[in-house]
């Protein structure tokens, strides 16, 4: 199948039908820049075109105003941003590329007018430019050139660089190539401090996305996304027919993204609205919205627009936990300050929980606007009365009157003075619960006061509520919160935000009708459980229930049963449950059931989550039943630390003792007031000192001993809208209902490094309750839900159709006893050395090598699932000899990029530790050429072949290193290794003896009569001579190095130089005028190569320039003495 014909025409024919113009060059090196609208190969921004497209968008009364030397500024100013990191320079342009001036308007006169270089208002008037195999050349760089497939230009500025590959033999994942090709362009593989240069990261000054495809799955990522951020685009919004492309007949997940992403309106579109920086961690990272955040936005503002009254311009964002519901309220927010018709719209910003009211006030400043806090009711009265076009945050609980006597006691307990910012502002009871009679139920309703009265009435006022399902009730007898937040703003447009809309017909107000008037459309957008476990968003939650009627204890495993407390008892069985934990009160609080759970779950703490350095939540029914928790908890983990040491010690895990002896657990309870139990007040004191929630959310420190609290154990607070996605699994042991059951059980699907699954572990029987939950939805919704629920037992068909892939990777090019090495079956060392060698081989071509790492990484990742179980004990030998095979080919072949990263801890450990048992510590990289060790390696191959692979690999390696540093000299290296392969092939012990000779001339290099200058003179008789010159310009070509490198001695010899812009192109103008002046026609006619190569080689070589000079210095002065 040809990646051309099958992935890169079918793109270019659609953008074609999209109002691009398409530049479609042919197949391999392009050698002339003027086919794709430049004048040479190192021009990234197309000057022409960017000059052409920003005169004509740039008009007063219809004619141009910008002059030619303002377009020369312009140009020079969108494509030098100073050296900077790749990261600010792209953030530099997008705040050049919203507002930019020049010094005036010649035919007005205005002074400091601002310039468009998009015309944002008018997408048809500006430039689209599709052109494949964009070449750009990297001189420096360890290849001579990049040439992405496809670059997409908007006036001239390249905004999307797309890499297409193919399903074939040699790719088993395409995806993962085209990122690290995405990644390699724009050089961002190299750690940081790297001489090495392995792409352009000028090209991506101005990138917006990077795209990656193989018609079958297609992804975008931006400059900061490491694969796995890297995203499918599912929707073609606001396109109603999809593309079907002439060449497949099909409309792939290819054609959804070029649809959806690259149409000439949504690109800029998602230019202008839907792109930020934000920071994560300690990390500066930029985020483009997912498919769902802008769908929804769209939707917002098209029902804003269309709506006549304020019931038809709201609704409901039924968006599910970690989507990310509080970054499209900010999307949302930028759109509409973009848009005339909607910029002075005053936006209130409603939430019911302090916590929630800090988070969302953090990620609302990523607006660019200034956040204002209404602090009180009369603020709310006084401060959002106007027509100004702010942004505020308050809290549901300002739309109250000053007494209190009658708000809701979860509202009180939210804005209790101890601890505040956890209590999760839940009603005691659902309401108009079918259970309870509405004439009873008076005590459950929000609210009990006087209506707040009309704070603006004004229609361009739009209210977004987070988690609205909480809050956005109305009143039964008098007026709720909500009613009074309505009443403030009449005609406002209100949208609620909502992972767990109530649905159910025994709510009275469902969350839909209290938002908008149409049954059969009761949603604004709609994004699900299952949607973002698709999507990579959240992830896949894993079931384990412990109690007698969910657990299979022979199959899993289990030691301990545990009764279904939610089932209905008689009174008989009750009794004998409390006889049997010696309870007198209430079950869930007796101490030695407490104490049997708290036994089991340590054990499975330690087994699956604390060798991956995981954290978890143990929810449980009261606040006694917390404090029993935390003690017995604190007593299995002294008991687990005394039975480990009681083994023989080459028995012991002595990291997992540590790791145990680490760690701790911490109550989180809420105030009873004045009167509570002192044991009580000594749990929060205690969770205050540690600074428990915020400890909990970090990784595991030694160094920081609060940061090893791995168990929060809570009974009300914490429970929703708590995000730590570090935390991997909760321990439930507590009844819960409806909404409450689901976002709880969604603390442990957040997305974290290295995580793969959430695990739920029931110690109560929530399977009951989880049918009672999903009847809030749809039969639809309610699979949609339970899909994302699995048992261990579903992963083992997935680890072994991975064991399986592995095989056949193996047995397809030839190696037939693949699977018999790997189960440890063939009965002598030398047919295990026979197999294991020819596995190697195979792994000699490159591709082949990729798709084994990829295909490996995931049969790990599978085993770290299943993994203790005894399910996972037949595939651990396999795993143990497939990563032996890996670890010889990384020393083999000198691979550095072999790794086991992303498989889970858990895995890494048993894995490293085989490794380790062999005489292999994957920690150690391959032994380099020039290793003292390196001749003792090769010595202790058994056959020559393997002895000269390995030679031949360290030689490739040596010189694609250090290329940068004598581009010439290693270049001419490289082409004797070809030579020697060549000439040599088959007979191995002819081609290492040439290869170790080889190796002694790289070793001696140019000698110790070589002079600082000789890099520089054959790096100029390369570009200008094509390496060959006559004895005359050889002398012209020495006398110019002479002058160059008297410059770069006296040039570079300051602080920081480089990082320097002024200093830099000073130098620039320097040498470029050495060429000029030098009289040599050759040397003329390539100045601007030379001198951009001659300064990325004075770069690298600095400090031999420096040193050169100085020893000439003192020879200088020794001789005039």
């Amino acid at each position: 199948m040809s990646e051309y014909q099958f992935v890169e025409k079918p793109l270019l024919n659609q953008l074609a039908s999209m109002d691009w113009t398409v530049i479609d060059q042919p197949a391999g090196i392009p050698t002339d820049p003027a086919k794709s609208l430049r004048t040479s190969f190192r021009e990234v921004v197309i000057k022409s075109e960017f000059i052409k497209s920003v005169n004509a968008i740039n008009l007063h009364e219809g004619k141009p105003w910008l002059i030619p030397e303002q377009l020369e500024g312009l140009y020079e100013d969108f494509t030098n941003f100073g050296v900077r990191s790749l990261l600010e320079n792209n953030q530099q342009f997008i705040e050049r590329l919203n507002k930019w001036q020049v010094d005036e308007n010649i035919i007005t006169g205005e002074q400091n007018p601002v310039v468009k270089i998009i015309d944002f208002d008018n997408w048809q008037a500006n430039s689209f430019v599709a052109i494949n195999q964009y070449r750009l050349d990297t001189p420096g760089g360890v290849k001579e050139c990049i040439i992405p497939d496809i670059v997409l230009l908007v006036n001239g500025l390249p905004l999307v660089v797309i890499e297409c590959k193919d399903v074939n033999s040699f790719t088993s994942d395409p995806m993962h190539q085209a990122v690290e090709q995405l990644r390699r362009y724009a050089d961002l593989r190299e750690p940081e401090g790297s001489q090495l240069k392995e792409g352009e990261p000028k090209l991506f000054y101005t990138n917006q996305l990077m795209v990656g495809t193989y018609g079958d799955d297609a992804k975008f990522g931006t400059i900061t996304s490491s694969e796995e951020y890297y995203f499918n685009w599912k929707t073609i919004y606001p396109d109603e027919t999809e593309y079907v492309d002439p060449t497949t007949g099909k409309h792939r997940p290819q054609e959804t993204l070029v649809q959806g992403m690259l149409h000439p309106r949504n690109l800029l579109d998602i230019t202008q609205n839907f792109s930020l920086f934000m920071d994560a961690g300690k990390q500066r990272i930029k985020v483009i919205a997912r498919y769902q955040q802008y769908r929804a936005v769209n939707k917002i503002i098209r029902r804003i627009r269309n709506g006549d009254t304020s019931m038809e311009r709201s609704g409901v964002v039924w968006h599910t936990q970690g989507s990310g519901k509080s970054l499209t309220m900010v999307f949302l927010v930028r759109k509409m300050r973009s848009q005339d018709d909607l910029k002075d719209y005053k936006v209130l910003m409603v939430n019911d929980r302090k916590d929630l009211d800090k988070q969302l006030g953090e990620t609302a400043a990523l607006t660019g606007e200034t956040v204002y806090r209404i602090t009180s009711s009369e603020q709310v009265k006084e401060k959002l009365k106007d027509d100004s076009s702010t942004l505020n945050m308050v809290m549901i609980h300002k739309f109250r009157e000053g007494d209190d006597s009658n708000t809701p006691d979860y509202i009180n307990d939210v804005l209790e003075p101890e601890e505040p910012q956890n209590k999760v502002a839940e009603p005691k009871k659902s309401y108009g619960d079918a259970n309870n009679n509405k004439a009873n139920n008076n005590d459950n309703v929000v609210a009990l006061f006087e209506s707040f009265g009309v704070v603006n009435d004004s229609d361009k006022v739009l209210i977004m509520i987070d988690e609205a399902h909480r809050t956005q009730r109305a009143g039964q007898d008098k007026a709720s919160l909500s009613d009074n937040l309505y009443d403030a703003f009449p005609n406002a447009t209100r949208l609620a935000f909502t992972g767990t809309p109530l649905i159910a017909d025994h709510h009275d107000d469902p969350t839909w009708k209290r938002f908008g008037n149409n049954p059969n459309e009761p949603y604004i957008d709609e994004y699900k459980l299952q949607d973002a476990v698709d999507d990579g968003a959240t992830l896949q939650i894993l079931y384990e229930g412990k109690t007698a009627d969910t657990a299979i204890y022979d199959k899993h495993g289990f030691d301990t049963k545990f009764e279904n407390l939610f089932k209905d008892r008689t009174d008989e069985e009750i009794a004998a449950i409390r006889q049997r934990y010696g309870a007198t009160g209430d079950v869930l609080e007796a101490e030695d059931r407490i104490e049997e759970i708290a036994n089991d779950l340590v054990k499975h703490y330690v087994q699956k989550v604390l060798p991956s350095g995981y954290k978890g939540q143990v929810v449980c029914s009261s606040k006694q039943a917390a404090l029993h928790y935390q003690t017995y908890i604190r007593k299995a983990l002294k008991q687990w630390v005394k039975d480990e040491l009681a083994n023989p010690s080459a028995q012991q895990d002595h990291e997992l003792i540590k790791q145990v002896e680490f760690i701790d657990a911490i109550v989180v309870i809420s105030s009873d007031g004045t009167n509570e139990k002192a044991a009580f007040v000594a749990a929060r004191n205690e969770k205050r000192e540690k600074d428990a929630v915020e400890n909990f959310k970090k990784k595991f420190d030694y160094e920081k001993p609060d940061t090893g609290i791995a168990f929060l154990i809570v009974c009300d607070m914490l429970l929703t809208g708590f995000d730590a996605p570090i935390e991997q699994v909760m321990y439930i042991d507590k009844k819960l209902k409806e909404h409450n059951l689901l976002q709880t059980i969604a603390r442990v699907n957040r997305t974290y490094p290295g995580k793969t699954v959430g695990y739920v572990v029931d110690y109560i029987g929530l399977t009951e309750n989880l049918k009672e939950a999903l009847s809030l939805y749809s039969g639809k919704d309610q699979q949609d839900i339970l899909d994302t629920f699995k048992s261990v037992e579903s992963e083992m068909p997935v680890l072994e159709s991975r064991y399986n892939q592995l095989i056949q990777l193996f047995t397809g090019k030839g190696v037939s006893q693949i699977e018999k090495l790997v189960k440890q079956t063939l009965k002598t060392d030398a047919e295990r050395y026979e197999v294991t060698e020819a596995a190697i081989q195979v792994l000699e071509d490159i591709k082949t090598r990729d798709s084994f790492n990829v295909y490996l990484k995931k049969y790990m990742q599978s085993m770290d699932i299943i993994l203790p179980n005894k399910l996972a004990e037949p595939f651990k030998i396999p795993m143990y000899q497939f990563t032996h095979i890996q670890a010889k080919a990384k020393e083999r072949y000198k691979d550095d990029s072999i790794n086991i990263g992303g498989a889970g801890e858990k895995v890494r450990k048993l894995v490293n530790e085989h490794l380790i048992s062999l005489g292999i510590n994957p920690k150690v990289p391959p032994v380099e050429l020039f290793s003292d060790k390196f001749i003792t390696e090769i010595d202790k191959q058994k056959d020559p072949k393997a002895a000269a692979s390995e030679m031949e690999h360290a030689i490739r390696k040596h010189c694609k290193v250090n290329e940068g540093d004598d581009p010439v000299m290693y270049k001419n290296f490289s082409e004797k290794l070809e030579e020697v392969l060549k000439k040599y092939n088959e007979n191995w012990d002819q081609m290492l003896l040439q290869l170790e000779n080889l190796r002694e001339d790289i070793d001696k290099g140019r000698g110790d009569d070589a002079g600082s200058g000789d890099p520089f003179a054959d790096l100029i008789i390369d570009i200008a001579f094509d390496g060959e010159c006559t004895d005359a310009d050889r002398a012209a070509v020495k006398t110019v190095v002479d002058e160059i490198m008297d410059t770069l001695a006296d040039t570079i010899d300051t602080l920081n130089f480089w990082d320097r812009p002024a200093q830099v192109t000073t130098l620039e103008g320097k040498l470029n005028k050495v060429f000029i002046l030098s009289k040599v026609k050759a040397l003329i006619m390539n100045k601007a190569q030379l001198t951009t190569d001659v300064m990325d080689l004075a770069k690298r070589r600095e400090a031999d320039i420096l040193s050169s000079a100085q020893a000439n210095e003192v020879n200088s002065e020794e001789t005039g003495a």
